[in-house]
């Protein structure tokens, strides 16, 4: 039985719903959260997929199950946050899994004993689960000879798949109304040390403000931002996006990547943001695969004249 609450937050994938579960079944949290977003109206098909999705949440072994279904379809951004306020009013640290993020067995184990390690350090916001290179468990096993650490600390927050606390939770906001641009510049100072870097956050950053839109990922990381924050990475993916439809572009379907087992971890001796890391994620993933991702997205957004993702 694994004693770390856990969050599932759920809409229309079946097949991938059931791909998780069957991870869940396995490792048997005793605390099950489970929040779905209602259908889009008027669709049977989506109707139809959202509730057969629910119907995959079945517990066959002890747990308390707390479920959260909408009778209105919110949207993944305003889901995700009406879940997670949720889930942090009735615990103080948990872990997030989407219906579409496929956990490895010792992504469980890796983020229990993150939790308890960094539950008192403040400037430690996120555990995330996903690891943005290719690399394998025999390279991993090379490193872990020569004493290098498990995971590292960065700026961005991998949430394909994370854990966190409810005092690093507790003050986020959709809103872009408490920060103007020289804030935000002020902000992100620390973490960029290239001014390709600080323009193109500024940019995502002033197009959130001027559409009044919300994207999650971003706004989740404008968060940490401002509270000084690092998050941590590990150094071997530990988390199966199965999200990426077969029409999805080359650059966005690379990042499905298989999950391996990284336990027993090896710590970090100081909590500081790893520069080189970073650099790599910025040119690989958020300048290239996360900005297609980010560009269809907004582009959806002004011609359908929505405020959700």
């Amino acid at each position: 039985m694994f004693k770390v609450p856990v969050l599932l937050i759920l809409y229309n994938r079946v097949e991938e719903t059931h791909d998780v579960f069957q991870v869940l079944r396995t490792v048997q949290p005793t605390q099950l959260y489970v929040a779905g977003d209602a259908p889009k109206p008027g669709n049977m098909l989506d109707t139809m997929r959202t509730y057969q999705a629910r119907a995959v949440i079945q517990p066959e072994w002890p747990c308390q199950v707390h479920k959260l279904w909408q009778d209105n379809h919110l949207g993944k951004t305003q889901m995700i946050a009406t879940a997670m306020k949720w889930f942090f009013e009735n615990e103080d640290e948990g872990i997030i899994l989407f219906e579409d993020t496929v956990p490895g067995y010792d992504f469980f184990p890796y983020c229990e004993q993150l939790l308890e390690k960094y539950r008192n350090e403040k400037k430690v916001f996120s555990i995330g689960g996903f690891y943005w290179r290719h690399r394998s468990r025999k390279r991993y096993k090379k490193r872990m000879k020569k004493g290098e650490s498990s995971y590292f600390f960065s700026a961005y927050a991998s949430t394909w798949g994370f854990a966190t606390w409810k005092n690093r939770w507790t003050d986020f906001t959709l809103s872009m109304d408490q920060y103007t641009k020289e804030d935000f510049e002020k902000m992100i100072e620390p973490y960029m040390r290239k001014n390709k870097q600080k323009m193109y956050w500024t940019n995502r950053f002033n197009s959130l403000k001027k559409y009044k839109a919300n994207y999650w990922p971003y706004q989740y990381n404008f968060h940490i931002w401002a509270h000084q924050g690092l998050c941590i990475t590990p150094y071997l993916n530990l988390v199966t996006n199965m999200g990426f439809r077969k029409q999805a572009e080359r650059k966005i379907r690379h990042l499905k990547r298989n999950a391996y087992p990284i336990m027993p971890l090896v710590h970090p001796t100081e909590i500081e943001q790893n520069y080189d890391e970073d650099r790599y994620m910025f040119k690989r993933i958020f300048n290239g695969a996360y900005i297609t991702l980010f560009k269809n997205w907004l582009n959806e957004l002004i011609s359908n004249n929505k405020i959700e993702d």
